[in-house]
């Protein structure tokens, strides 16, 4: 005869243990937004257009490119964002281990008072939200189409085009118009 073990889980479903992000940042007038290129194939292509959106509009910003979307960045590569830069998006995350070392480069940055957000493919939403719920962040994410690597150029740029308006606003709370 085989006896069963039953353990229950203590805490209550009805609150939240996610530790809260940084506060949006109030206006991106000079401040400068870090843009983190996990290092994804084609997600520079990606970043390209979100840059280029960025200095339409006037805002500053520094390019990060991870060595490899298997690890956390670097530890300097942290500092380095944390020290220049007011805010950050981390992309393009399209599979598991990436989503969950991006998750950790956000909470990272968060924890040094970096507002950010992560992109990453549709098909990686519940991968973040459970890698965000295990490590205990309220992290900020922004979804586009998945998968990433057959898509042309144009496609990826008219994604980032897609995302852009809730890119800014997960990482500023002035509305901003144009």
């Amino acid at each position: 005869m085989s006896l069963g073990l039953s353990m229950r889980d203590p805490t209550a479903e009805t609150t939240s243990d996610l530790r809260a992000r940084a506060n949006p940042l109030a206006s991106l007038d000079g401040r400068t937004v870090a843009l983190m290129d996990i290092g994804k194939m084609r997600g520079d292509e990606f970043i390209d257009r979100l840059e280029a959106l960025c200095i339409a509009r006037g805002i500053a910003v520094r390019r990060f490119r991870k060595p490899t979307n298997t690890r956390v960045a670097p530890r300097q590569m942290i500092e380095d964002i944390a020290t220049r830069c007011d805010a950050v998006v981390i992309a393009l995350s399209d599979c598991g281990s990436c989503t969950s070392c991006s998750t950790h480069d956000l909470n990272d940055l968060d924890r040094l008072g970096v507002a950010g957000v992560s992109v990453l493919t549709e098909e990686f939403r519940q991968a973040f939200e459970s890698q965000k719920s295990a490590i205990g962040f309220d992290a900020a994410s922004v979804y586009v189409p998945h998968p990433m690597q057959n898509r042309s150029t144009r496609e990826l740029h008219g994604f980032a085009e897609d995302a852009f308006s809730s890119i800014l606003a997960a990482i500023c709370a002035q509305k901003l118009t144009g």
